[in-house]
């Protein structure tokens, strides 16, 4: 299923957990866990039963509210600290 478009289900769930850490944020705590739930899922389980949990992460995050408050204060934050 996942591999149809050309990436590997390892790609797809370090995918997830990158889109929860950036794009969710603080916004909803709880999509890291559920990207890393995800993707330790499917380490466990494999093709193609570890697909699914991979895909229900991926509808939480299409889901959840978005927010790139801290990944700009972080950007913001070295900025900062090269101008010291």
């Amino acid at each position: 299923l996942l591999g149809g478009g050309g990436k590997e289900p390892t790609y797809v769930a370090r995918r997830l957990v990158r889109a929860a850490v950036e794009d969710v944020g603080i916004a909803d705590t709880t999509a890291l866990v559920v990207a890393n739930a995800a993707a330790d899922a499917y380490h466990r389980l494999g093709s193609p039963e570890g697909e699914l949990a991979l895909v229900e992460a991926a509808v939480y995050l299409a889901r959840a509210p978005k927010s790139i408050a801290v990944y700009k204060a972080f950007a913001r934050a070295k900025e900062a600290i090269k101008k010291v």
